[in-house]
Order: C-alpha cells, then sequence, then structure tokens
C-alpha cells in the first residue's frame, strides 16, 4: 500500500512476464509510489511517446515556474535543453554542482511549500437508525512515548548529547507526513528538471511529474489536471 495515498498495490501478477503492456513497462521503472504507476498506466503510458515528451516538459516548466526559477539564465537554459532534447547545459548536469548554484545564487526565491498530501476520506458512520442507540466508540489514551505502566507519568525521553567531534545524535518521527511541514520549493522543483531530461520517455514523465507535485505542494491538483488534459482524460 502507498503510504501517502492508501492505494493497494496490485498483486494480480506475480512477474514481469505475467504483465500486459503497459504494466510490463511501469514494472521496469523506478516510481516513488503506485499511486504514480497508476496514474501512469492510465493515461501518460497509454498516450505513447511523444505525448510522454510532452508532459515531462510541461511538469519541469510548471515546477520551475511555481517555484519562481523559470526567468533565471541558467535554469531557463536547461528548460530550453529539454524542449530540444539536448544534454543538460552546467550546472544541471552535475547534481553537487546544480545544488551549490541553487542555494548560493541570491536571485532564487526564498519561499517554502507545504507537503503534497492527498485528501483523507471522512471516518466512516454507519446510518442512523430509528430507537438504536449507538455504542459509545474507545478513546485512544495519550501517546507517552511508548512508555506503559506505573512509570508513564514520570517517564521522559533521553535526549542524545554529543561527546565529541565524530558524536551526533538522531531524531526519528513515526507516522505519515506532517502536513504542516514546509519545503524549500525550489529545491523540490529542480528536480523536475533532470527528470524530464531522461532518455527513458516514460521514466522521464515519472520523474518530471512526481517531482513537480512536491513543487505544487497543496495545489498539486492544478498540476495533475493539466497533465490530464495533454493526456487527453485517457483511462
Amino acid at each position: 500500500m502507498c503510504p501517502s495515498t492508501g492505494i493497494e498495490r496490485s498483486s494480480t501478477f506475480t512477474s514481469s512476464s505475467d504483465l500486459p503492456s503497459p504494466l510490463a513497462a511501469l514494472r521496469a521503472v523506478r516510481a516513488p509510489c503506485m499511486s504514480a504507476k497508476t496514474f501512469v498506466s492510465g493515461a501518460i503510458d497509454a498516450a505513447g511517446p511523444e505525448t510522454q515528451r510532452a508532459i515531462a516538459q510541461l511538469a519541469a516548466r510548471r515546477a520551475c515556474e511555481v517555484a519562481g526559477l523559470a526567468d533565471l539564465d541558467w535554469v531557463a537554459s536547461a528548460l530550453t535543453a529539454v524542449a530540444r532534447q539536448d544534454p543538460l547545459p552546467p550546472p544541471l548536469d552535475d547534481s553537487a554542482r546544480m545544488w551549490q548554484i541553487l542555494a548560493n545564487d541570491p536571485r532564487v526565491p526564498r519561499r517554502t511549500v507545504a507537503t503534497a498530501v492527498p485528501p483523507q476520506r471522512p471516518a466512516f458512520r454507519p446510518p442512523d437508525t430509528p430507537g438504536v442507540v449507538p455504542a459509545p466508540q474507545p478513546q485512544r489514551a495519550p501517546r507517552r512515548d511508548r512508555v506503559t505502566g506505573p512509570l508513564a507519568a514520570r517517564a521522559h525521553v533521553a535526549q542524545a548529547k554529543p561527546t565529541g567531534p565524530a558524536a551526533y545524535a538522531v531524531q526519528i518521527t513515526l507516522g505519515p507526513p506532517d502536513p504542516a511541514a514546509r519545503m524549500s520549493q525550489p529545491h523540490m522543483a529542480l528536480p523536475a528538471v533532470t527528470g524530464a531530461a531522461e532518455a527513458d520517455l516514460l521514466q522521464a514523465a515519472l520523474d518530471a511529474v512526481f517531482a513537480a507535485v512536491a513543487a505544487y505542494g497543496e495545489d498539486y491538483p492544478t498540476l495533475l489536471e493539466e497533465v490530464w488534459s495533454v493526456c487527453g482524460g485517457r483511462t
């Protein structure tokens, strides 16, 4: 199951040889989540290579536009290269250099975006029946950092403190992504450009759209509607 969307993975087919096209091609490429594969299997893959290229280019450009990067000379030249199917120019041809330029260019907007959290289904509520009083639902006890029993009220979490040059502290967060978390929008957007430059057009569409969704954040449905229109509404 995809942790962000709750979409079940298909278990109908057990090997790549059993998969009919286009699912065989989708199994071969990297996809960050089954929801992306589901969307592509019904739309992008069915649209064919030329539409896949157009979607990758669209996603890259929209990601840069929403992040305020499209007018920067080094980003604009990369978008032009993607449109012309040319190799990416510097600095996007080198990942380390790309991130360095992004961090040091004073023209890069310092803006953040919320996590692209899909809408949640409301909790199931059975229909009211006249004369029937619903049973009370048990209340979940507040979490006390996994400490139970009589000592739970006095428990505290020990914080790891560095004791030397090689020491470090690790913080682990459990559960779904925090909807209130903010991310650097330019950092979310640039991978859409490098993804769109992939030689495999299906992979390029997957990577560019996924990065663009992250760049749009909570407004990602606007992007997916445009991607869907490019696909011609294929199902």
